[in-house]
């Protein structure tokens, strides 16, 4: 009985160095891939920048349509085809009002 009882006991403890390995192994594919994929994560900072880069865009974008349209709206009220009134309504709109 003491035989079997000790050949249980060995069989419970290879067993148990198996299953360590085989986590232990695990735990080592997890850790290479977490790796990867934090060399190619985006991180906060990062897309604030882009979003605030994106946004300057934006705004300069605007701005350059906005000159425009001022431009051919006094190109109108010089014309005589628009009255000065409903430019000056129309020069007072967001997003780039015109103080008048």
């Amino acid at each position: 009985m003491e035989d079997e009882s000790k050949h249980e006991i060995l069989e419970a403890i290879s067993l148990l160095a198996d299953n360590v390995q085989s986590v232990s192994d695990r735990v080592d594919d997890l850790s290479t891939r977490m790796g990867r994929v934090e060399t190619t994560m985006v991180t906060k900072s990062y897309l604030d920048d882009k979003l605030a880069d994106l946004r300057g865009d934006l705004i300069v974008l605007a701005r350059k349509q906005n000159t425009k349209l001022n431009i051919l709206i006094e190109s109108l009220v010089a014309e005589g085809i628009l009255p000065r009134k409903v430019a000056d309504k129309i020069l007072a709109l967001e997003p780039f009002p015109e103080l008048v």
